[in-house]
């Protein structure tokens, strides 16, 4: 058993099917089969239900991979150890949500290429709640994610920036305030399922406003495309002004004081890349400083 099998038995398993793992470690189908049915024999144990479609892991799998995650946890630690200080290598897996992949993510990543061109960093999209979820079971290193609403046990979360939540409506609209916007157009809800939909219900909640749904959509491009053509109103948080401009849209504050939110980058306690993340987190710091300053 050496650290390629036990990458591509976690890659499978994290991945569900054996395509998927050999996708990701750029290696053959017939390759990962070779790896899997190694480490198989090598422990005497089956690591996958084949009997299940898909195939799932046994109870010996997931111990297998609980301990592989550690292995290769401390695996990519020697390479810190035994090189310069300033000389951060290895890879990380981070989750975000859509409003940093237009905003601070571009600027963090380029700044850390330059920085560290060693480093590796894997970028998935998806929703608050799904991330913590990843975080605990170790299938991603970190997540940019929006500030949780309880205590997340056993994880990390640090802010480096905050969003305005605005509604945003036809250029033309002739409302000035939130609730005219709101009250005299339909609504296109924002995925209810997002944590700062929570957020934003409970506002609207407090001032007894009354909306009238007609869609309800995950994407933040395909909201203010709808708006722009004049199909309704919505509300989402907006990192920069210049996804205003693009889309062609109006935008005012929900609320007063303006409703907002604060976005951070969580990691499990402990994390074994701590000092990846920590370089991460530095970065995202810079660019959330860089486009806060371009935006006022």
């Amino acid at each position: 058993m050496g650290i390629r099998e036990l990458k591509t038995f976690v890659a499978v398993a994290e991945r569900g099917s054996l395509s998927a793992g050999a996708e990701a470690r750029f290696i053959s189908l017939p390759a990962v089969s070779a790896q899997i049915a190694s480490l198989e024999a090598e422990w005497g144990i089956s690591l996958f239900d084949r009997t299940r479609k898909p195939a799932r892991l046994t109870n010996e799998g997931l111990a297998l991979l609980a301990k592989a995650r550690e292995v290769l946890g401390l695996y990519d630690q020697i390479g810190d150890a035994i090189r310069e200080p300033d000389d951060l290598t290895g890879s990380l897996v981070l989750g975000s949500i859509p409003t940093a992949l237009t905003s601070v993510i571009p600027k963090a990543l380029l700044s850390l290429r330059e920085l560290h061109p060693r480093l590796q960093i894997r970028v998935h999209h998806g929703l608050s709640p799904s991330f913590a979820e990843m975080l605990r079971n170790g299938e991603i290193d970190a997540a940019i994610i929006s500030e949780p609403r309880v205590q997340l046990p056993n994880l990390r979360w640090e802010p480096f920036a905050r969003e305005p939540i605005l509604v945003i409506a036809p250029r033309e609209a002739k409302g000035r305030t939130d609730e005219a916007l709101l009250k005299a157009y339909p609504y296109i809800r924002f995925n209810r399922h997002f944590w700062v939909s929570h957020v934003i219900e409970e506002a609207l909640a407090k001032r007894r406003i009354v909306l009238r749904e007609t869609m309800e959509l995950d994407s933040l491009e395909a909201i203010a495309l709808m708006v722009a053509h004049g199909l309704g109103v919505s509300i989402i948080p907006v990192s920069h002004t210049s996804f205003l401009r693009l889309h062609r849209v109006k935008a005012v504050p929900l609320g007063r004081p303006p409703l907002s939110r604060t976005i951070g980058l969580a990691e499990r306690v402990g994390n074994p890349k701590g000092r990846l993340t920590a370089a991460l987190l530095d970065a995202l710091n810079r660019a959330a400083a860089k486009i806060a300053k371009t935006s006022t």
